[in-house]
């Protein structure tokens, strides 16, 4: 071969090598490059066409809030900051999905969700290979922190709390003694509805019935009609608004009208009073307590929200506050690791970011001072029960013992 043949093949290989393997933010050794001029990329996996789609657009919204908050401020480093946004459906195929297309891209450093446990549960094996730390602001069940995943963190305060403190008031100071359990047979209605039952059983309380349902199914008649003949004071719920609002009216078709109805924070919001209409005075559902946060400070993002999507954040879901401290956790770690080479890239290593995350102490947050655990569980602040009262979810107050409860 001539000398000049081999210097074209030469210089086509190279060509070929620059068009397949481009410079420009790409990873290096578990880095991430981003060239001056071009964004961080954050992604938001929540639910906005499944079973709670309005707690998930509460969630996005509250997300971009903070983001578009960090860019005015100058973003990070000066580098603006990006939001991709995806559906998760609160299913965990779609999450996987969403996970394997998020990991695709190799500019999304973070992920701020998902909603939903078993969402949560799915995507965080994806995450962990691909070395993306994430922080959910709602998925609460026990399990989700407890798998020993280096990625895995939360702002969402944990369902073997929530459940001992339902337990515990439904039978210390509503003073019920017999309860049915219904659940959604999904990792976060099981694992709340057995702890529910577990802990009121130990007080000395009479489960009559612990049953799942067809989260598909509009008619529960099937399963609130055996029930009457037991004759439960109360109907735990675990699970999500768009089941307890067809449960709700339904268990007085079958002779249930005078049986309380208590639920989760998958069911506090204005979505069940919306869905259930009338038939929701009377139901009670736990939740993060209120934050003690500076009242200007929430004055102020309820004002900005109100602002930027035509709606108070209380009308869409509850979750508004833990979705915009875990976005800000995540952008505070990552300036924290993010470093300006002599090119003038920002280079973030993947290792670093996921450690940063884990170690986030006193972060001053609208939900509270947040730290997290060697788990990943970052979340602040107590469990606090309300109840529909006049058409409006009311706190209710919650004997001193029980705010300080942990799990059992």
């Amino acid at each position: 071969m001539r000398k000049s043949q081999i210097l074209r093949f030469v210089v086509l290989i190279a060509l070929l090598l620059v068009a397949i393997n481009p410079v420009h933010g790409q990873e290096d050794e578990g880095k991430v490059v981003i060239p001056a001029g071009e964004k961080i990329k954050l992604a938001i996996a929540t639910d906005l066409t499944g079973p709670i789609a309005q707690f998930g657009l509460d969630i996005a919204n509250s997300g971009q809030l903070a983001v578009a908050q960090a860019n005015e401020a100058g973003g990070i480093q000066g580098f603006e900051i990006e939001v991709t946004v995806e559906d998760d459906r609160c299913s965990g195929d779609d999450a996987t999905t969403v996970a394997n297309r998020v990991v695709s891209d190799p500019q999304i450093v973070a992920v701020m969700g998902h909603i939903c446990s078993g969402a949560t549960t799915a995507a965080s094996d994806v995450y962990e290979e691909a070395l993306i730390p994430m922080m959910s602001p709602s998925a609460t069940a026990a399990s989700v922190t407890e798998r020993g995943l280096a990625v895995v963190n939360r702002v969402a305060f944990r369902d073997d709390v929530q459940g001992v403190v339902d337990a515990h008031y439904m039978y210390k100071v509503l003073g019920l003694r017999k309860i049915a359990v219904l659940h959604d047979n999904d990792t976060y209605g099981l694992g709340l509805a057995e702890k529910v039952r577990d802990v009121f059983v130990e007080l000395g309380g009479e489960v009559v019935a612990f049953e799942g349902i067809n989260v598909a199914d509009q008619d529960f008649r099937p399963i609130l009609t055996p029930l009457a003949s037991q004759e439960p004071e109360a109907i735990f719920f675990g699970g999500y608004v768009q089941q307890a609002v067809l449960l709700v009216p339904q268990k007085a078709d079958v002779g249930l009208e005078d049986v309380l109805f208590f639920s989760d924070d998958g069911v506090y919001g204005d979505a069940l009073i919306e869905g259930a209409g009338e038939a929701a005075e009377g139901v009670y559902a736990s939740f993060a307590e209120t934050p003690e946060t500076d009242p200007e400070r929430l004055a102020a993002f309820d004002a900005t929200y109100e602002e930027m999507f035509d709606a108070k954040p209380s009308d869409l879901g509850p979750f508004h506050y833990h979705a915009f401290d875990s976005t800000n956790m995540l952008l505070a770690a990552i300036d924290s690791v993010a470093v300006v080479d002599d090119a003038g890239n920002l280079v973030i290593d993947r290792a670093e970011l996921v450690a940063a995350v884990r170690a986030t102490a006193e972060f001053d947050g609208l939900t509270g001072l947040l730290s997290c655990d060697e788990k990943g569980d970052c979340g602040a602040g107590t469990i606090a029960i309300n109840i529909v009262e006049d058409g409006a979810w009311v706190s209710v107050e919650v004997p001193e013992d029980l705010l300080t409860m942990e799990a059992e």
